[in-house]
Formats: structure tokens, C-alpha cells, sequence
């Protein structure tokens, strides 16, 4: 039985590697590795709750207001249940939703044209979609324009892009005038008619099954669609299937009613449920056992210390921990999320994935762009309703002793802070992100992570060339900064960096 050993396995922070057994052509075993030790927990401790989130959103560049945000929300839950915080004023909320929902769109369209689309298009496939081609494709570049005014907008709010100054315990520091609101708006709706209006849906993917001409109304939409239909021609509704058990926290707080945008939900054995935070925060473990840090390390996140690396561990593959609730692995992503929310927009995934709730490479693919379409709608809607003169935070102190979670929904889906203060020092953090969740390893009975079984069972026709292996990992959108962090050693080392020099050599 080869084996093969892919690394790295993503486009984007390549510290992610895969084991593969193959049999007779069919991947029998999969090992999901995280090459790098994770350290954040460690980093915020005895820290002033106001400092964790400047330091937990850089965790990542690339996920880097989902990260603030998730912390804010557990240092205010926790001043809230010790009586010293109330609310975050509904404005606050409502510019947090709107530097979120833009980062959203911008992080998607990454995915889908700078890490999942090129495996699609004629340069890699020879499928014909030249405009996905990377770099050189007109579809790829005009995707990175917009990616970049999408970064422009958000820093009229956060600041600057990434890592943003105005996410604030108690709301948004940012005092934006009117001006800088009209600002902001023009930048989405370019984007938005780059995109093109949702009844155009159909006719792009239409378009781009004939490999018919752009029009000229929906670029950004039929480029998307292309993603799809070379998924789809390619089978990938029919590999890189999961479990089928989902997992969502949901996503936005929107103009203020009880309940979120994107509604969370746990789906399993055919079958929603809703539950509630404390059977979320009883339910949701971490396993160790493969995964190269001492056992004490794992458990519930609202108990378990700071990871501690065991390198020489006997059965370990991984610096990424397990997750599971309720013992199970679950997918997260804008799959589950829009499974949570009993959402297929244009019915994309009942008709061209087979079934609207299948765990599948294709399917995946198909909830970004609906999140994509969902998002916009409602940013444009909270960019119209946003106060100018109404207050943005509330009164804060770090003075206070407590526990919080944070449940919040990042582009890769369910991501949780959790953090214990004592006297207005942090005494306990844990970070639980959407990468761990699905490339985690095995946990303690053998039970692979969703990624692993999603690859189990993948045809691989040429062992040098695990193509489909490829694209369901990539499906996941992953993202190992948020799982995994460099441990630096004691001793102190330097390196000369020579910059690079205009019109010199790379």
C-alpha cells in the first residue's frame, strides 16, 4: 500500500501536511497534521481583559476580525454575568456587523478565487475557465480588486486592514461622519454591481456552462458560478463527503431584534436542534490523544489550561487538538451555517449538489457564494439604517472577576474564546477554531476528524497528482494560523533580511 505525504496541502499558510494510505486506488487512511505549535493561550495570560483582544485577532492575518470580535464577546460575557457590563450599544453592534460582514465577503472571495477556484480553472483542470486562471486570469484580477476596496472600506471604520484599532470592550471606539458612511457605501455597492443582482444567479450559471460570454451585470457572479460548474463537471458533489454532522454558531446581531442573522443550530441524524449556551458550553470538548501536547491539556475549554507541548508524544500527529460535541466530530463553515439557517439560496445545492444538507466538496463551494449573496444584501441594508449620532460603546472596566464564552461565526466557520479573569487579570484563555474543528486528528477512540473522513474513500488515479484529495481539503477553506502558533526557543538568534529592491530580483 503506498503512502503518500502531501505538504504542504494549502495556498495559504502552508503548515498544514496530509498522510495518505492508498489501496487499490482508494484512499483507506488519512492523517490531518498541523505542523506548528499553538501558543495564544499562553500569550494573554495575566493580561487586563481590555489587552486580549489586540493580541488574540493576531492569532492570523487573514482571520483577524472574527478573532477580536470572539474575544470581546467572552470578556464582556464575562463582565456581564459578574455585573459590571450590561449591554454594547446597538449601534456598536450594528458597525461590529458591518466591519464583520465586509471582511466576510472579502475573506470568501479569496477563497474562492485565490484558494479554491484555481483547481478549477484551465490552467490547472483545462476546463476551459481561463478567467480563474491564477494571477493571469481577468476573473482572478478583478477579484483582487475587489478584495482590495472591500480592505479599503473596512479601515474607514476598523481603522486599517488588517489587525483594526476600533473594536473596543463595550463596542466600536470609531465616530464615523456621514461622509465617511457615504464613503464606505459606494465601495460596497461597486462591489456589489461588480458581484450582480441575485435574480442574475441562473442566467450566469447558465452562461457559464456554455462558456457563454461575461455579462457585463454580474462579472463577479458568473466568474463564482465557472467555480461551480468546474466543480461540478469535475464530480465533486460525490467526493470529500463528511460525516454529515454539522455545526453553526451563527453569524451577526443585524438591527437588534433577540435573534442572530444566521441562526446557529447543531445538525445531526437527519435531524436540527437548537441548543442552548450551556448545553453548547457542556457539550464542547477537546481530545489530545493524537496531538502533541500532555492529556491535562485537552477536556472542556472552560477547564482545560493552556496547551502544553509534549513533542515526543507516542500516537501524536498533530499540534491541532480535536474538538468534538457531545464526543462527535462536527463540519463547520458556511455549509453549516446556511444548513443552520435552512438556507439554499437559488437552490443551488438541492439541484446541483444533490441535496441541500450533503457534506460534499461541491456543496461547500456552493454555501460560500450563497453566504456571499446573503451578506451583501444585508450589509447594504445595515449601511443604510447605521446612526451617525448615536453613542457606539458603553463605560468599561477591567476590574472584575468572572468567566465568559464567546461564540462567534468566522469565515471557516465556529469559533469560540474562552476566558476565566480574577481580580482584572486573565487566569485562563482557550481558543477553539472552524481548522480544528475540521482538520483536526483522531480523537481518543479513533474517530477521524471531518476532513479525514471526508478524504477516506477519494479515488487517487495518479499517486503523484492526489487532485480531488486537494480540492475537499481546500473545500474546508483552512486556515492553520487559527489552529497553530510557533513556539519560539529560549535562546535568542539572528537573521539578516535583505529588502527586496524595486526592478531587483525576488
Amino acid at each position: 500500500m503506498p503512502e503518500i505525504e502531501i505538504d504542504p496541502t494549502t495556498r495559504i499558510e502552508g503548515h498544514h501536511s496530509t498522510t495518505l494510505t492508498v489501496e487499490d486506488g482508494t484512499v483507506t487512511r488519512v492523517e490531518s497534521e498541523m505542523n506548528m505549535f499553538r501558543g495564544i493561550e499562553n500569550i494573554v495570560l495575566d493580561r487586563q481583559p481590555s489587552d486580549v483582544p489586540q493580541v488574540t485577532q493576531m492569532v492570523c492575518g487573514v482571520c483577524f476580525t472574527c478573532h477580536r470580535q470572539a474575544s470581546l464577546l467572552a470578556i464582556e460575557d464575562a463582565a456581564r454575568r459578574a455585573g459590571v457590563f450590561d449591554e454594547v450599544p446597538e449601534q456598536g453592534r450594528l458597525l461590529r456587523d458591518i466591519m464583520e460582514g465586509m471582511f466576510l465577503l472579502w475573506n470568501h472571495t479569496i477563497h474562492l478565487f485565490a484558494l479554491a477556484g484555481p483547481d478549477y480553472s484551465d490552467a490547472v483542470a483545462d476546463s476551459g475557465f481561463d478567467r480563474l486562471d491564477p494571477v493571469e486570469g481577468a476573473g482572478y484580477e478583478r477579484a483582487l480588486e475587489q478584495q482590495r476596496a472591500l480592505l479599503q472600506a473596512f479601515s474607514e471604520f476598523g481603522g486599517r486592514a488588517p489587525h483594526p484599532l476600533t473594536y473596543a470592550p463595550g463596542g466600536v471606539t470609531a465616530d464615523p461622519d456621514d461622509a465617511t458612511v457615504e464613503t464606505v457605501r459606494e465601495t460596497v455597492e461597486a462591489v456589489s454591481d461588480w458581484l450582480g443582482p441575485a435574480e442574475e444567479l441562473r442566467p450566469a450559471l447558465t452562461a457559464a456552462r456554455d462558456r457563454g460570454p461575461v455579462p457585463d451585470h454580474a462579472e463577479g457572479l458568473y466568474d463564482m458560478c465557472s467555480i461551480l460548474v468546474g466543480a461540478a463537471e469535475a464530480g465533486a458533489d460525490d467526493f470529500g463527503v463528511g460525516p454529515g454532522r454539522f455545526y453553526a454558531n451563527g453569524l451577526f446581531y443585524g438591527t437588534g431584534d433577540e435573534s442572530l442573522v444566521l441562526s446557529p443550530g447543531v445538525y445531526r441524524d437527519g435531524e436540527l436542534h437548537r441548543p442552548t449556551r450551556e448545553e453548547l458550553i457542556a457539550g464542547i470538548t477537546e481530545d489530545v490523544s493524537h496531538a502533541w501536547y500532555s492529556d491535562d491539556s485537552g477536556g472542556s475549554p472552560a477547564d482545560a489550561p493552556p496547551p502544553a507541548p509534549q513533542p515526543e508524544k507516542d500516537g501524536a500527529y498533530s499540534w491541532g487538538k480535536a474538538p468534538r460535541y457531545e464526543g462527535q466530530s462536527m463540519e463547520t463553515g458556511p455549509l453549516a451555517r446556511l444548513i443552520a439557517a435552512e438556507r439554499d439560496p437559488g437552490s443551488l445545492r438541492a439541484e446541483m449538489g444533490g441535496d441541500p444538507r450533503k457534506s460534499s466538496t461541491f456543496n461547500r463551494l456552493a454555501a460560500r457564494l450563497q453566504e456571499v449573496l446573503l451578506v451583501r444584501e444585508h450589509l447594504l441594508e445595515w449601511l443604510d439604517v447605521l446612526d451617525t449620532s448615536a453613542p457606539t460603546t458603553a463605560d468599561w472596566t477591567d476590574d472584575f472577576s468572572g468567566r465568559g464564552v464567546g461564540f462567534w461565526g468566522a469565515s471557516r466557520g465556529a469559533l469560540s474564546h474562552w476566558v476565566e479573569i480574577e481580580d482584572g487579570r486573565v487566569t485562563g484563555y482557550q481558543i477553539v477554531t472552524p481548522t480544528t474543528w475540521n482538520l483536526g486528528p483522531r480523537d481518543a477512540d479513533g474517530e477521524p476528524s471531518v476532513f479525514e473522513t471526508a478524504a477516506e474513500g477519494i479515488t487517487v488515479d495518479d499517486v503523484a497528482d492526489p487532485i480531488d484529495v486537494m480540492r475537499t481539503v481546500r473545500s474546508f477553506d483552512p486556515c492553520l494560523g487559527c489552529g497553530v502558533h510557533v513556539h519560539g526557543p529560549e535562546e535568542t538568534f539572528e537573521t539578516e533580511i535583505e529588502p527586496h529592491a524595486p526592478g531587483g530580483s525576488r
